[in-house]
């Protein structure tokens, strides 16, 4: 960096720890939590998994740094990302837990990784939406035509899915039209670096062929009377792909995994009219994602056919095949004996180009018109935090040798992988959904015929979302957000920010986690500095981060971290007047005992002041509760379920 800001951090961090130490947990609030080490949730009939892979592990995340230079070869070796100075340094690493004494004996700071607090509270149901009336947004849009138009906002959550209508546009895009998205947990890179070579004549036709295949390849493309397919059974041997592990190191040894598909995949219905590859080399592989907690927690299995459409060797369109995926994904619904509907057919699916528009990974399995099930968003630029994908090629690296996290393109135009944004927990959508919905589709919220709209407070802004499950990767979600690129362990400012507001519905409840007060804490530090014009960069403007207070409720100081630092905007919880409309709470108010009544503070809002003695929260907002349009995935075929959700907590607050 230009300036010397992160050697500041650097030293500021360094009074605020006296010991190193680790914390072991996290406080994301869990739905229907399902052991790791269930079988059926990694389970899939279209691919064959070693039932032993997704045990447990010894490895785990730690958050290391120091105040002076580190001159440890094993840790900037193994690092995912960090920042080095020569005052300092801070790293994020995947590690075994026996390596963890030897950094401490060197007087390094070692904290274990966890995940973040979301602050959503979903205690009780209210009626659909008069949010906009209460926070005064319906006002401004209607009297000043002020929506959120031309600005940017930075989601930094579980992830957004923009399977949804409402909010389907509300992604923001690049000059070209390309999708901008960041997963800096690195969970979202698809691999599909297995080939099938197609013999192809001067006229374009494919023929069978008994010529050697050329080296590299990994099968051959054949025909016959029922179509062109991709040779994946070989003669009943089936075939090995990679899949990337998105679950490491939670669950599963390594980051990448070895799957045995047997099914031939359809590309074309006779040796003229099929899915055109101009090398005549088809790259596939299997999309392997999913929850491990909540009520969405189950895997997706998704097969890709990537292909040179216009130019021989240069990738551009994704073919997925959503209809098998969600037959396999919906299996589970089936009577005794049933078995789904696999098709294992490319031509019927649609192909996906960056830059389209149509970008979104969704299926109508009944003809209605209205997509029952959503894979994500084609296009994340995704940060290779395990060093899997080596020079923009597939050599897999076996070992955790990772100097320092790459950001990957969202589309290898080589066709070795792609990256993907999803949410399976539902909380950035929901977030996003309170600021961006644009109230078109109405819902049958009390199923009662009657339906609703739901508006976002600013439909006309555009959202950047940013995965970040974990409290290390926050760090890079920030900096990224706030124009800074990567170098090996140092940050440059690209001379704009990314958005103009960046939006944290989650915190660390539990103080002691870093040994230090929150607000005088990291993260707090990290997030005062970024609000600071030109901390890091002469030219660097700063930028507004707003943060949801916590759900801790009662009593003085329990707001954490970082919403209580000096510079952030925390906002708190107040009460929405709309009818619950559910069991006891039928056509009762929310509160009191008529609508007049609201905007009061909730009693789960965690109140400040901060550590410094500073007034917080700074802001408040409506946090209960309130209806957001939700992904649109369906668990069952035959489900009546629409696509929303019930959203509440200083989550929803500070989007708000």
């Amino acid at each position: 960096m230009p300036k010397a800001a992160i050697l500041f951090i650097a030293l500021l961090v360094s009074g605020m720890f006296v010991n190193s130490h680790a914390y072991v947990g996290g406080d994301l609030p869990l739905e229907n939590e399902i052991s790791l080490n269930n079988s059926e949730l990694f389970d899939s009939d279209i691919i064959k998994i070693n039932s032993d892979f997704f045990k447990q592990n010894n490895f785990k995340r730690y958050i290391i740094f120091g105040t002076s230079s580190s001159d440890s070869d094993f840790l900037k070796n193994n690092s995912l990302y960090g920042v080095e100075s020569s005052g300092g340094f801070f790293y994020v690493a995947v590690l075994p837990e026996n390596s963890i004494s030897n950094l401490i004996s060197k007087g390094y700071n070692v904290i274990e990784d966890f995940k973040l607090d979301f602050h959503s509270s979903t205690s009780e149901i209210p009626d659909a939406s008069r949010i906009g009336q209460i926070t005064g947004s319906a006002l401004v849009q209607t009297k000043y035509n002020v929506n959120g138009q031309g600005i940017k906002i930075g989601i930094v959550d579980t992830g957004v899915d923009f399977s949804n209508l409402d909010i389907r546009s509300s992604l923001a895009r690049d000059k070209n039209n390309h999708p901008i998205m960041l997963d800096a947990d690195g969970q979202g890179i698809i691999l599909t670096n297995s080939t099938f070579f197609a013999f192809i004549d001067k006229d374009g036709i494919i023929r069978n062929s008994t010529k050697p295949l050329p080296e590299g390849i990994t099968s051959s493309v054949y025909q016959t009377r029922d179509g062109i397919f991709l040779n994946i059974s070989q003669n009943g041997k089936g075939t090995i792909i990679p899949i990337y592990n998105s679950f490491f190191p939670q669950s599963g040894n390594t980051p990448i995994f070895n799957g045995t598909l047997d099914t031939d995949m359809k590309i074309g219905n006779d040796n003229r009219n099929y899915i055109k590859s101009k090398s005549g080399i088809y790259h596939f592989g299997v999309m392997y994602q999913g929850g491990l907690e909540g009520p969405l927690a189950r895997i997706q299995v998704v097969p890709i056919l990537v292909v040179d459409s216009n130019t021989a060797g240069i990738y551009d369109t994704i073919i997925p095949d959503m209809s098998t995926s969600w037959e396999d994904y919906t299996r589970f619904d089936l009577k005794s004996g049933e078995r789904p509907k696999y098709d294992f057919d490319f031509t019927d699916e649609k192909p996906i180009v960056l830059g389209s528009g149509n970008e979104f990974l969704v299926y109508d399995s009944n003809g209605d018109g209205k997509a029952d099930y959503s894979a994500g968003t084609v296009g994340a630029q995704v940060l290779d935090v395990y060093g899997v994908i080596q020079n923009k090629t597939t050599n897999i690296d076996k070992t955790l040798n990772a100097i320092n996290g790459t950001l990957l393109p969202a589309f290898d135009s080589k066709g070795m992988f792609f990256g993907v944004m999803t949410d399976f927990a539902g909380h950035g959508t929901s977030s996003t959904s309170s600021i961006t919905s644009k109230g078109n589709q109405t819902y049958d919220i009390y199923n009662n015929t009657s339906k609703f709209t739901i508006t976002g407070v600013a439909p006309g802004a555009k959202i950047v979302p940013v995965k970040s499950l974990w409290v290390g990767d926050t760090v890079y979600a920030w900096l990224w957000l706030s124009g800074f690129d990567s170098n090996e362990h140092s940050w440059n400012f690209t001379g704009k920010p990314r958005v103009d507001i960046i939006s944290n519905s989650w915190g660390v409840s539990n103080f002691p986690s870093f040994n230090s007060a929150p607000g005088m804490d990291i993260l707090s530090v990290i997030l005062s500095i970024l609000a600071t014009p030109h901390s890091l960069d002469d030219n660097y403007p700063g930028i507004t981060i707003v943060s949801s207070a916590g759900n801790s409720g009662h009593g003085y100081g329990t707001i954490g971290m970082p919403n209580s630092s000096p510079f952030g905007i925390s906002v708190g919880a107040t009460t929405n007047n709309v009818y619950v409309g559910y069991g006891p709470f039928k056509d009762q108010p929310r509160f009191g005992n008529d609508t007049s009544h609201f905007n009061d503070v909730v009693d789960f809002s965690s109140r400040g002041p901060g550590i410094i003695g500073d007034p917080k929260p700074d802001l408040m907002s409506i946090g209960a509760h309130g209806f957001t349009p939700s992904n649109v995935i369906k668990t069952k075929k035959d489900s009546k379920d629409e696509s929303f959700s019930l959203f509440g907590g200083t989550s929803m607050a500070a989007p708000l």
